[in-house]
């Protein structure tokens, strides 16, 4: 996008992308928070991306633009994110729960020939059951991975408000609604050992400088620090420089809870494998 609309402190003003980047770092990081599509019709979540070390021009964006939005150019990855919405509501509308796979690295949802892996959830036993006839019967259910819950969270699917189940590590079982959480409806524990670990999801505002810290977007409160991951994090998604992170989707697993001073909340990030980071592909 070239344009995008600021809201800061109740006040829209419409900023070309151009004199954007000429602001001070103090101004870019203020207004950058709040920033929305220009189609007034969408004025979905935008980000800004500074310019690339390799030359890509700085740019405003967003994950969020409605189907008919022009402001959103047609990409594979938009055309994966729908796709990936469809199947999830698919797979909440047939079935009563969910096996959370943390280390899936396949983006589809199973195995199988190439047509199958377009249209259907991977399968896996959970259990057995014994009905009146006394044979034994083997319970598959649906597995879903961490860029598939992302995907379909950030295209609209009604996961994070559906009662079914999800089970991760094999033996711990949340309703989906109770579990996922967009970053801009956080409601934190007063400390880290009164948290209880969520599944936390959104955009990516930008990092600090040495890229430790992540801040999400829609929301100027929140901190993420990666220091201790930082490197196995990276080297995973391909990240090079504070702009790849930079209206990035991601989704992570871990507890949130209010610094000492209750001016800030700290998200602790459970591992490193733990979070999938959504790069917004050029």
């Amino acid at each position: 996008m070239i344009n995008a609309v600021c809201t800061y402190n109740g006040k829209r003003k419409t900023y070309n992308i151009f004199n954007f980047q000429k602001m001070s770092n103090s101004d870019i990081e203020k207004y950058r928070q709040y920033l929305e599509c220009p189609n007034p019709k969408c004025a979905a979540e935008a980000y800004y991306r500074r310019q690339s070390v390799d030359g890509k021009a700085a740019c405003f964006g967003s994950r969020y633009h409605i189907q008919e939005c022009k402001e959103g150019r047609s990409s594979r990855q938009r055309e994966r994110e729908a796709k990936h919405a469809l199947e999830v509501e698919k797979i909440i509308a047939g079935t009563i729960e969910i096996i959370f796979d943390f280390f899936s690295t396949n983006s589809k949802p199973s195995g199988g020939s190439k047509a199958d892996r377009t249209s259907k959830p991977k399968l896996t036993g959970v259990g057995n059951i014994k009905p009146h006839t006394g044979t034994v019967t083997t319970i598959k259910n649906p597995v879903l991975c961490m860029e598939m819950a992302l995907n379909s969270l950030m295209r609209g699917s009604d996961l994070a408000q559906s009662d079914t189940l999800i089970t991760i590590d094999e033996k711990y079982s949340y309703k989906a609604k109770n579990l996922f959480v967009n970053f801009a409806d956080i409601e934190p524990a007063d400390t880290s050992k009164d948290a209880r670990p969520k599944m936390f999801w959104g955009t990516i505002s930008h990092s600090d400088a040495d890229m430790e810290w992540l801040n999400p977007a829609d929301c100027d409160d929140i901190g993420i620090p990666i220091k201790n991951y930082k490197n196995k994090i990276f080297n995973r998604f391909k990240i090079t420089e504070r702009r790849d992170l930079e209206g990035a989707g991601f989704i992570l697993f871990g507890k949130c809870f209010w610094n000492s001073q209750k001016t800030r909340k700290i998200i602790e990030l459970w591992n490193a494998d733990r979070i999938f980071i959504s790069v917004d592909e050029d």
